[in-house]
C-alpha cells in the first residue's frame, strides 16, 4: 500500500523538485544573460531589486507612517482609537510582509542568477 501511494504521489524529494522545477529553468534561462553583464551593472541589480521591493511596499509605509503619525499627533485619543489605530498597523504589517514575499518570488530566478554569476566571478577572480 505505501508502494501505491509512494508511486502515485512520489517521494517528498521528489515533489519538492518538482516545485522547484521552473524556477530552475527560468533561471538557466536568465543566466547567460546576467553573465554578460559587467561587474558595476551586476551591482546595479541589487540596487534595482532593492529598489523593487521598496515600490511594492511603498503605498502601505506611507499609509503606517500616517496612522503612526495620527497617533502622535493626537495626544488626547482614546484607548479605544488608539488600539484600532494599532490593529490596522498590525494588518498593514501583514500586507506589507505578504507583498514582500510576492515581490522576492518574482524576482528570485533573476536574483538567484545575479547570485551564481557573483559566485562563479568570485571563483574565477574576475
Amino acid at each position: 500500500m505505501a508502494n501505491f501511494l509512494q508511486n502515485f504521489f512520489g517521494t517528498k524529494s521528489q515533489r519538492d523538485i518538482k516545485e522547484i522545477l521552473p524556477y530552475i529553468k527560468k533561471i538557466k534561462e536568465i543566466y547567460p544573460n546576467i553573465q554578460q553583464l559587467n561587474h558595476d551593472e551586476l551591482r546595479q541589480k541589487t540596487i534595482g531589486f532593492k529598489e523593487k521591493i521598496q515600490e511594492a511596499v511603498a503605498t502601505i509605509d506611507q499609509q503606517i507612517a500616517s496612522l503612526r503619525e495620527q497617533m502622535t499627533l493626537d495626544a488626547e485619543m482614546l484607548p479605544e482609537e488608539k488600539e484600532n489605530i494599532y490593529n490596522q498597523i498590525d494588518k498593514l504589517d501583514k500586507a506589507r510582509y505578504d507583498q514582500v514575499q510576492v515581490t522576492l518570488n518574482e524576482i528570485l530566478p533573476e536574483a538567484f542568477a545575479v547570485i551564481k554569476s557573483t559566485a562563479e566571478r568570485f571563483t574565477n577572480n574576475e
